[in-house]
């Protein structure tokens, strides 16, 4: 089976091709789409921290085409100013690529430009409806948190 290739790529450039698969990864794990929000991303919040140097667009592909992705803000702690952290926004490898080894490759090539611009911790969660233990536990991250939601 041939393998991705990950690489960082730019906001601006890589968007217009990468909201179809936000589309299908929208349709496939959104509780926002459960109470009836679109999907509707603030490019311009993105374009900003890409302009200021805190968004990580790592891009896999095959073929040229978009397979994976993973969108991960980088800057200081809110809470401990010399941590310069990884919050992980959203992963997502194609459905037909599961299972072979594609979400593995997609962690370890953000983690590796991660701690090439000097992250000290990386974070990112999961659905607890869409649960992803077996990949966060290959990659030894440990968890730390639960997040609770209410509607209001």
């Amino acid at each position: 089976m041939k393998k991705p290739v990950f690489a960082v790529e730019r906001f601006h450039e890589v968007y217009a091709e990468l909201l179809p698969l936000l589309h299908q990864h929208y349709d496939e794990i959104s509780i926002h789409k459960q109470k009836g929000y679109d999907l509707k991303p603030q490019v311009a919040l993105y374009r900003a921290m890409q302009d200021a140097d805190q968004l990580v667009m790592m891009i896999g592909r095959l073929d040229g085409q978009i397979v994976a992705y993973f969108v991960v803000f980088v800057r200081p702690s809110i809470h401990y100013i010399d941590c310069l952290e990884g919050i992980g926004d959203i992963f997502f490898v194609e459905q037909t690529r599961r299972g072979a080894m594609f979400g593995n490759a997609l962690f370890e090539a953000t983690e590796q430009e991660l701690r090439r611009r000097g992250v000290k911790c990386f974070m990112a969660g999961e659905k607890l409806a869409f649960p992803a233990a077996p990949l966060f536990e290959r990659r030894k991250f440990e968890p730390i948190e639960r997040k609770w939601a209410l509607w209001l």
